[in-house]
């Protein structure tokens, strides 16, 4: 996968959300997002199929309900 740079992370700023970043802003973006690609390409690997993120809506729900029995 390519790496992400900061005039094409300028140029979606700006196409998007109409957003004029500086080329020290754009920089600092690509290089985050470059990190964040590269740990989301690892998650495969840790073998979490199954697992529920942490505010999934059945999380959410399974929560309010435990709150009403708490409370009522």
């Amino acid at each position: 996968m390519p790496s992400l740079d900061a005039q094409t992370v300028k140029t979606i700023a700006r196409a998007l959300h109409g957003y004029e970043l500086d080329d020290a802003a754009a920089e600092a973006l690509a290089q985050s997002a470059a990190a964040m690609l590269a740990d989301a390409r690892s998650l495969d690997e840790l073998g979490l199929e199954g697992v529920e993120p942490p505010f999934s809506y059945e999380v959410l729900l399974a929560e309010a309900e435990r709150l009403m029995k708490t409370k009522g």
